[in-house]
């Protein structure tokens, strides 16, 4: 760990999908069950731009019962169920009607590393929570949690411990090619020396920060 813990408030979430895409690198999420506490340092994002971006859920003003949550206000959480197996999490951004949200893609693993392995089946550490369904499988994420605000949570929790990533890589996201135009979008963000990370070579650029 870097250093003490402190909250995300939900202000970090009312901002553009985009800097919150970025600015989840390097947070530590953290979640607590009756089997035990588990965490992660994020290391690679997807942004989905709401309306206008044929790759989200909500293109076009799309809204079901799915979908609902991304309506709400930054800081919600958006679950669903991929190939009717894996549950992918996503935190919404921006203000209420805006459906935007970022789907978090993978972690480092921090503590909490033989109950994910457990749960995962006994991975190897280094795959734990490498790729969107593998992050939520490890953390135990429940699809129940989808609507519910991440701000107060009882059992999942998003920290800044001061890290800072050195350079964050970006390109195009995963698995969206049905978007046409939208799918060339260099929305996916990772950090660029981190072994923790699902697809590192896909069309990926080096941003240093300053």
């Amino acid at each position: 760990m870097k250093g003490e813990l402190q909250p995300i408030s939900q202000d970090f979430f009312l901002r553009d999908v985009w800097n919150v895409a970025r600015d989840l690198l390097g947070k530590v999420l953290i979640v607590r069950s009756q089997e035990g506490e588990t965490a992660v340092r994020l290391t690679e994002t997807e942004a989905y731009g709401g309306i206008n971006d044929r790759a989200c859920h909500a293109y076009a003003g799309r809204y079901t019962r799915r979908t609902a949550p991304m309506f709400q206000a930054g800081g919600t959480l958006y679950i669903y169920k991929c190939y009717g197996i894996h549950h992918m999490l996503n935190l919404v951004t921006g203000l209420p009607g805006d459906p935007c949200a970022v789907l978090l893609r993978a972690g480092e693993p921090l503590w909490g590393i033989e109950l994910m392995r457990k749960r995962r089946g006994g991975a190897a550490p280094h795959r734990l929570t490498v790729g969107p369904g593998a992050l939520t499988a490890a953390l135990g994420i429940p699809l129940e949690w989808s609507g519910q605000s991440i701000i107060g949570h009882p059992y999942l929790s998003l920290y800044d411990d001061g890290y800072q990533p050195r350079q964050i890589a970006e390109g195009e996201r995963i698995g969206v090619d049905y978007a046409g135009p939208d799918a060339l979008h260099p929305w996916r963000y990772w950090i660029a020396d981190s072994p923790y990370i699902s697809h590192p070579a896909r069309k990926g650029k080096r941003k240093p920060l300053v």
